[in-house]
């Protein structure tokens, strides 16, 4: 970079990032290099000449900067290596080496005078250990005046700067963006010689610095062990320093020693063990010898170094524990104990407290003050430092030791609480006011409800002035206005700065938070039902509640926040605000709203708030979802989340930066999610009560959370940069968020184009388009989506965690708004218009290296089975998300052909195919056998479920491309799929694999009852309501949300217990058991829905896809009839096993039955006769036609409820019955006999159902049961026998009857349907209807049936006979004329049928029915030989006619002419037979009619 910027010439971004990375990555390599070096020196791979070359090296070292740090793990391992006798051990060589380092000579120069003195110290600290008591001597050397000379040069390296610089190396290897102002100002109170470390925005690696800290912790051992002598000096000297000195001055090695203790074991509890462990070692021995008689920054330091060995309950409870130890006390003036101890803490800090408060002067607490005044003589100027590290210290142990913790919020001599609450309303430095608050908020950890009410009074009091020593107020009570406004004065003050305000926004945090006895264990989860705070907290001052410190903090995060210039401090102030208002809103539970108004539950008494109407109004997440729509909050809301982009890549993780992005984001989830309850529910419910609350926010400028999203359209692009840095929580909740924008309805419709002619694009596309964010974004993504899998870690790796993310957010995007482009399609590679999409030649998805060609390689990269487990739910969960969005990108016309196209290019179908997994027996799942009783309720259930779920995709997905493939008449692609259907795919070499065929994958119809499970009977839970735990899923059905079953339990337990209810001890067990059965039962059963939807799913797209290649392939005799069979044989079992009980799945299974058996070709051609009727296959075929019957006949008996299906299983059973009168084949017409001893054998019942249907209900099914029935009655008459059943039985229902009787108003229907232009459903029925009237007629008891149900006498009521037709319906109408001679036919024809079915014993009747009618009849005759006109000739010349009619063709075109002449000559044959049967023409003759027709009207031409 300092190379270019010489150049004076201005680089393109994309170089100066190039430079950046490559400048970072040789830092990144040195200090890699340094660790491996450092090994390489420990493991003994070192000379002592390397040793040497080194220090020759460390003597030019000019700067301090990060290759220098590097060096100091090295330069530990080497003196460790060749200085000590951990290491070689060699005596000689180290004498030398240290007569070589610590020489005195002017040729010894050091470019860093304080390196030279850290190195010197480092190396007689560890070389010392030669020399300890039990060493022998050397002879002739003089033991002891060496030993003064490493002294004096261990003094002189100390004076110099070596402890300076080591804790310099070691504060600057742990710096941090987290603000430590005690931790800094102490550091900067104790460096003085060192320089600042070059900046560098590279952090050290946290590799390097445990390598690091390893090498200081030998030093700092070796000093203690090997130097008690130089310790004891060093404190000597500064304790005479400081008696000396009129202003306490003194030398700060000592202190620096400490605190380089505490950064070196700071986090590493493991480490700072061993000055726990054993109390007789040297490093517990240096603890108790430092505490004693220190002076006040010697007990600063012990502070500190304390609080640092402290980071786990272990070592926080020893420490507690050496605190403990009770030493004596000077009596008078305040005097330090022999060592520090609580009390001796208390003591000093209620002395403090009371000075501060006598002289209400901060001026008593300068951290380096000029000349103490008389007064102030028990006062040093480190005296706020020291209360600092003390309640450091104390709010460290009340973290880690629930033990310390205790006995700080109850020691009897001293109340710890109200003391710093006095203190804290002292005029103090601020500093010293946040430790206060942070003490108090480290006595919440843990903490019980009470200890939280409690807590929260006492600050309540605090900010109203209560712990405010004001000598001059009178003993009365203050008005309640005096207390509000003090309220108000103090937490204004509060907000100003930085420390202060960070403090107390973090105690507030802890504050709101639920309290540790509130978190339900064992399989309750916490339910949250209670406020954080007492019901009457402020009531008597204010309006109750909390909203005033709710105010307060989102005044600091968006108003006081701004006066900060601090970058780093601003960070960290708004993460603690954003930390409140999460809290705030993820503890509010909104599902005790639903259960109060859905569930039996006695909502107001179950839970622990006073009741639901408190909670809801009261708790402190109604005030943040109000501030929430402040102008203000969003602004200071998105500029936390928007931040430099280069910056947010070289952050670390726990850093500020990236936390607040974080927490910045999660809080708008949270919003997004929860504002529905707010708006819908919780402000009406404030409303109600506008007196209990305070005022309302001011500058609420949005209506919704979503408007201020919509002015922020950055928020999108920035989201998109941080899914690529590396982060992985971050990441996650990026896609989160990304995925609620990209699926808000509201969102979604004020960025796509206007529907005007002035449409605009997306207005998010365009965004990320600005400055190829977009190209970036997608690279981003496609690196996490092809970063390695942890097969170790599996499903809980953060690149497997972020792969889901980013497929589900692709997923949402695309379902929320298929039909129009999306910031998904955009970064899936095509290019976006305002209502299009396209490929832009060149372009990634065109070179194929878009972020939808990494979502395809994840398809065919990722394996489903692994050896020893089976099917592996956490791969198979990518691959199904994969091929989801596939889906979607398929099911849009936007996207549909050029993604088809793609996949097509890529052979798709084949590795589809080719990595399908066969259901077999023993195929484990996640390693479980599926036949196992509990499988459901194992998580390896979820991998059958998604199993399921992609099989259905895949099914669909072939199904769609061999539609598309031969629609576009592709024979080379559509051959290649059947044959891979058929169980065959060519390889890319044309060798053959064999892989399942379309039925072997026809393997996922479970075994019914093979995870049923018995009634359960619940004692406790006998009478659970859990209707409002019930959600429908787009997918998967109904289910029970498990977590809101959690909670009704809870709150069950909760509502017997307010009850009096209390389960005794011994029946407690019992219950949390039946609680386990009702969590297991509730989970079983949404499996099992799951499944069953999901079954039915696969089934739909399997028979889609088998009728899909039914109508498009090119089989040809044997061949298709194969096909055919091997279809029809694969799904009749299962047909046979549902052909009743489970009517989705018939009706899929018929469905496609149906097709088989009206595709196989059954006519009796020699050719056709060849394959069907020859041999075994034509058996095969009657066998299997005769069982499909049979399964429909019992379907039918068993009344099915679906009337839809019952229609096809008539369909199939009528295509039977007309198949076996086929003379054609012998095969066939065999089964005849059998077709009818069936049907005797189901007997009445059977019939009784079709009759039903036959009788009314849907018009299909309807016409389909009266089709069946004429089949059926002509399969009875078979044998022309007179007992024949079928029409027996129809006799016996009534059915004959019924249906003769129907006759009376034939003709208004039949007018009715040509008036509504021809209903096919209704014309198709009473056809039907007729044709089975027609099929009675034609057997003797039929005929005999009809005519006893006065088939004559219906006719004649109906009038279809009595009227001209040509009257009845408009003339100029020749199609409804034609239609209405058709329905004369019908009826002439049964009325025939009737009379010589019968013989003589009807022909009077047919004779009295042509003397009625000789009118129509003689008409009839006449037109039939061309005498008179008909249609619309006819109708020309005559007025009066009927107009109207009929909704079909009008006019007399000749093929309508033509038709109506067709059917006058068949209605004019049927008089003829009926003349004929019934000797009519002969008897006219022979007899005189005994009564004349009556006059009529209407005249015949």
């Amino acid at each position: 970079m300092s190379a270019t910027s010489m150049m004076g010439t201005a680089k393109p971004l994309e170089f100066q990032e190039a430079i950046e990375f490559s400048r970072v990555s040789i830092v990144q390599q040195h200090e890699l290099l340094a660790v491996i070096l450092c090994s390489a020196i420990e493991k003994g791979q070192a000379e002592v000449q390397d040793f040497r070359d080194f220090i020759h090296t460390l003597r030019k070292t000019d700067r301090y900067d990060h290759l220098l740090v590097h060096l100091f793990p090295i330069i530990g391992a080497y003196i460790t290596r060749f200085g000590s006798t951990e290491g070689m051990n060699d005596l000689s060589q180290a004498r030398e080496l240290h007569q070589t380092i610590c020489k005195q000579t002017d040729d010894d120069v050091w470019a860093l005078i304080y390196l030279r003195a850290t190195f010197r110290a480092w190396w007689i600290a560890e070389y010392s250990g030669f020399y300890m008591d039990d060493f022998e001597g050397i002879p002739g050397v003089d033991l002891d005046v060496e030993d003064a000379e490493r002294t004096k040069l261990f003094l002189e390296s100390a004076k110099d700067g070596a402890f300076d610089f080591l804790l310099s190396i070691a504060a600057d290897c742990k710096a941090t963006d987290w603000q430590d102002p005690v931790r800094s100002g102490i550091r900067q109170w104790l460096q003085r010689k060192s320089p600042a470390l070059a900046s560098d925005p590279v952090p050290f690696s946290d590799f390097f610095q445990h390598a690091l800290m390893l090498r200081f912790e030998v030093f700092i051992d070796a000093f203690i062990s090997n130097l008690p002598d130089v310790l004891r000096k060093l404190r000597t000297e500064e304790d005479e320093q400081r008696q000396l000195s009129h202003t306490h001055e003194q030398d700060l090695d000592l202190e620096r020693f400490l605190i380089i203790i505490a950064y070196s074991y700071e986090g590493r509890p493991g480490a700072a063990m061993s000055f726990w462990e054993d109390p007789d070692s040297n490093l517990a021995g240096f603890l108790s010898w430092a505490s004693k008689r220190a002076s006040t920054p010697l007990v600063s330091a012990f502070c500190e170094m304390l609080q640092s060995l402290s980071d786990n309950e272990q070592c926080a409870t020893a420490a507690h524990n050496f605190l403990l130890d009770e030493g004596h006390h000077a009596s008078g003036k305040m005097r330090r104990s022999q060592s520090l101890t609580w009390s001796q803490i208390f003591k000093e800090l209620w002395y403090f407290i009371k000075k501060i408060q006598e002289k209400h002067s901060p001026a008593q607490l300068t951290y380096r003050g000029g000349k103490p005044a008389a007064e102030q003589a028990e006062t040093e100027p480190e005296s706020a430092m020291m209360l600092e590290c003390y309640m450091r210290l104390m709010a460290k142990l009340a973290v880690e030791s629930e033990t310390a913790r205790l006995k700080l919020l109850t020691d009897q001599d001293f109340h710890l609480v109200a003391g710093l609450l006095e203190l804290t309303s002292s005029m103090i430095p601020p500093r010293l006011r946040a430790c206060a608050f942070y003490v108090l908020k480290a006595l919440l950890t843990r903490a019980t409800q009470e200890e939280s009410y409690l807590m929260w009074k006492c600050v309540d009091s605090w900010v109203t002035g209560a712990y405010a020593v004001q000598p001059n107020r009178t003993a009365a009570v203050a008005q309640q206005q005096e207390k509000a406004a003090i309220m108000e004065t103090t937490l204004k003050g509060l907000g100003e700065g930085f420390e202060e305000a960070n403090a107390f926004v973090q105690f507030l945090a802890s504050l709101v938070t639920p309290a540790g006895d509130e978190s339900s264990t064992g399989l309750r989860e916490p339910l949250y039902d209670s406020l954080p705070f007492p019901d009457d907290l402020g009531t008597t001052v204010r309006m109750g509640g909390v909203e005033p410190y709710v105010d307060f903090v989102f005044r600091v995060f968006a108003v006081k926040s701004r006066d900060i210039h601090d970058l780093s401090q601003l960070r960290v102030l708004r993460l603690s605000c954003l930390e409140f208002a999460l809290t705030c809103l993820a503890t509010f539970n909104e599902d005790l709203i639903i259960f109060g108004s859905e569930s039996s539950i006695a909502i107001d008494t179950a839970i622990s708030a006073k009741d639901l109407s408190t909670y809801i109004r009261f708790h402190p997440f109604a005030r943040v979802m109000e501030w929430m729509f402040n102008d203000k909050v969003i602004d200071a809301l998105f500029q936390t989340i928007h931040q430099d982009a280069t910056e947010v890549g070289n952050a670390a993780p726990e850093t500020p930066l990236i936390q607040g992005i974080l927490r910045g984001v999660e809080v708008m989830l949270k919003v997004l999610e929860l504002q529905a309850t707010y708006l819908n529910l919780v402000r009406p419910a404030i409303t109600l009560h506008p007196e209990q609350r305070q005022q309302p926010v001011a500058n609420t400028a949005y209506a919704s959370f979503e408007d201020g999203i919509m002015n922020h359209l950055n928020l999108v692009v920035d989201l998109g940069r941080y899914c690529g840095i590396g982060h992985p929580d971050l990441t996650m909740a990026c896609l989160k968020l990304l995925e609620k924008i990209s699926t808000s309805s509201k969102i979604i419709s004020a960025w796509n184009p206007d529907t005007g002619r002035h449409g605009h694009r997306n207005k998010a596309i365009v965004a990320l388009e600005k400055n190829g964010e977009a190209e970036a974004i997608s690279i981003s993504l496609i690196s996490e989506l092809t970063a390695t899998l942890d097969f170790n870690r599996e499903a809980d790796a953060p690149n497997y965690v972020i792969k889901n993310h980013i497929l589900d957010f692709i997923y949402e995007c695309l379902k929320a708004a298929p039909d129009q482009p999306t910031i998904a399609h955009l970064l899936l590679g095509f290019s976006c218009g305002i209502n299009a999409l396209k490929v832009e030649p060149g372009g990634a998805f065109d070179t194929q290296a878009s972020l939808f060609h990494s979502l395809l390689a994840i398809f065919l990269e990722v394996p489903a089975l692994e050896e020893g487990r089976g099917v592996r739910g956490w791969l198979l969960n990518l691959r199904y998300k994969v091929l989801r969005v596939f889906q979607l990108l398929l099911n849009s016309p936007l996207s549909s052909n050029m993604v088809i196209e793609e996949l097509r290019s890529t052979k798709f179908l084949f590795h589809l195919l080719l990595r399908e997994v066969q259901i077999q027996p023993h195929l484990a799942w996640d390693g479980v056998d599926a036949a196992g009783p509990d499988f459901l309720v194992t998580t390896s259930s979820r991998t059958y479920v998604t199993f399921l779920s992609m099989r259905a995709l895949s099914f669909e997905y072939i199904g769609r491309e061999l539609c598309s493939v031969s629609q576009q008449r592709i024979p080379v692609v559509k051959r290649q799929i059947f044959d891979a259907l058929g169980g065959h795919v060519q390889g890319d070499d044309n060798s053959t694999m064999n892989i399942p065929n379309v039925f072997d994958l026809y393997d996922f119809l479970a075994v019914d009852g093979l995870w049923d499970i018995s009634n359960l009977q619940f004692n406790y839970f006998k009478d659970l309501d859990l209707t409002a735990c019930a959600e429908q899923d787009p997918d998967l059905g109904f289910q029970y949300n498990i977590r809101k079953v959690r909670e009704v339990l809870a709150l069950k337990l909760n509502e017997s217990r307010v009850k009096g209810t209390v389960v005794p001890q011994a029946e407690l067990a019992v219950v949390e058991r039946e609680e386990a059965l009702v969590i297991e039962y509730i989970l079983f059963s949404n499996r099992q829905k799951q499944l069953s939807l999901l079954r039915l799913r696969v089934l739909k797209a399997w028979t889609s896809l088998v009728l899909v290649m039914l109508e498009s392939n090119d089989f040809k005799g044997a061949t298709k009839t194969s096909f055919l069979l091997q279809a029809l044989q694969a799904i009749l079992p299962s047909l046979e096993r549902f052909s009743a009980d489970s009517p989705s799945e018939a009706f899929e299974l018929a469905r496609l039955a149906k097709v088989l058996l009206f595709k196989l070709d059954l006519s009796p051609e020699p050719a056709s006769a060849v394959d069907i009727g020859s041999g075994n296959i034509g058996n095969l075929v009657s066998d299997k036609l005769f069982q499909l019957f049979q399964i429909c006949l019992n379907g039918v008996g068993k009344w099915t409820d679906s009337a839809e299906l019952r229609t096809i299983y008539y369909s199939i059973c009528y295509r039977y019955v007309t198949t076996i009168f086929d003379d054609g084949h012998a095969a066939l017409a065999s089964g005849r006999n059998k077709a009818i001893k069936v049907v005797a054998l189901y007997g009445e019942r059977l019939l009784h159902v079709i009759c039903d249907d036959a009788y009314g209900g849907d018009t299909a099914c309807q016409t389909a049961a009266v089709i069946l029935l004429s089949s059926l009655v002509h399969l009875d008459g078979v044998d022309d026998s007179d007992n024949a059943h079928v029409i027996d039985t129809l006799n016996r229902l009534n059915f004959i009857g019924v249906l003769v009787d129907s006759l009376k108003g034939i003709l208004a229907e039949w007018l009715l349907i040509l008036a509504e232009g021809g209903s096919e459903p209704a014309e198709q029925l009473t056809k039907a209807k007729l044709a089975l009237l027609l099929q009675l007629c034609q057997a003797k008891q039929g005929a005999k049936f009809v005519l006893q149900a006065n088939l004559f006498r219906s006719l004649e009521l109906s009038g279809v006979f009595a009227a001209d037709p040509e009257l009845e319906i408009d003339g100029n109408n020749t199609r409804a004329l034609e239609k209405h001679y058709s329905l004369l036919v019908r009826l002439a024809r049964i009325i025939s049928a009737a009379v010589l079915a019968r013989g003589s014993h009807n022909v009077l009747q047919g004779r009295r029915f042509l003397t009625q009618h000789r009118m129509l009849v003689m008409h009839t005759l006449k037109r039939s030989v061309g005498i008179g006109t008909v249609g619309s000739a006819h109708n020309s010349n005559r007025n009066g006619a009927r107009s109207g009619v009929g909704g079909g063709a009008r006019g007399g075109d000749p093929k309508s002419q033509a038709a109506l002449q067709e059917r006058i000559e068949e209605l004019a044959e049927a008089f003829m037979l009926l003349i004929t049967a019934t000797g009519f023409l002969e008897f006219e003759d022979d007899h005189t009619p005994t009564e004349k027709p009556r006059p009529t009207s209407i005249l015949f031409h």
